[in-house]
């Protein structure tokens, strides 16, 4: 069961002011292409689903690149060998201990993925959260992604999945044609480092506590009604 820590640097603002009158602000720092942010983000929001009253959260994602400017994509088991585990044998048993945990959660998993760099997924996921669907449409980009059954690297997987999620084409693909969020992308991973995170999935309540790693369903809804009780 983890525990929630008061949050290093206080005073340091949020990269982007959440809505007013949101009740426990609730930041996550993750990257599309990290499993771990995958069951953690799952988990958080299946806390807030059952510890949490209508409304009384607001889950704002926070970007977080963990390999920014990524050359090339590859295969994730690639990846994972070269940097990690040696082999692609053992890089395929590191990556079922999570594709087990996910399944055991009802969540699609696949090692057959590739991994590249997620600058522009970042930056559609700031796009999102201008309309008030940044979470939804990350939800199912990450999920589609580990399902296999998408590509968030391809231009127009990003732009039909945002226009599911409610974001007109047009705004997304003008966004990928240009530069639009990439220093709100940069000055939230830049703000992430400046409050100490160095891995995610990382999450603060409230802008004064924090509990790094993926955590169980029933830890997160601990950490919620504790901040709930210390916060508001």
């Amino acid at each position: 069961m983890t525990s929630l820590r008061p949050q290093a640097s206080q005073s340091q603002p949020s990269p982007q002011p959440p809505p007013a009158g949101a009740g426990l602000v609730v930041e996550l720092w993750l990257d599309i292409s990290c499993p771990w942010c995958y069951l953690g983000r799952h988990r958080l929001e299946e806390a807030i689903r059952t510890a949490a009253p209508a409304g009384g959260v607001e889950l704002v994602l926070r970007s977080f690149e963990l390999n920014p400017g990524m050359p090339a994509a590859m295969p994730v088991l690639e990846y994972l060998a070269e940097k990690f585990a040696g082999t692609v044998e053992r890089a395929r048993e590191l990556d079922g201990r999570v594709a087990a945990l996910a399944r055991a959660d009802g969540l699609p998993y696949t090692s057959d993925r590739q991994l590249a760099d997620t600058f522009d997924v970042h930056r559609v996921l700031h796009l999102a959260r201008t309309h008030g669907v940044g979470t939804a449409m990350f939800r199912e980009l990450q999920r589609g992604y580990f399902g296999g059954e998408l590509d968030p690297f391809d231009p127009e997987t990003l732009v039909r999945v945002a226009a599911d999620a409610g974001v007109p084409a047009d705004e997304t693909r003008s966004v990928l044609a240009g530069d639009g969020y990439a220093e709100s992308v940069r000055k939230e991973t830049a703000t992430a480092r400046d409050l100490g995170i160095t891995g995610v999935p990382f999450t603060v309540f409230g802008g004064k506590y924090a509990v790094a790693g993926a955590q169980s369903v029933e830890a997160y809804a601990e950490a919620l009604r504790t901040a709930r009780a210390q916060l508001t």
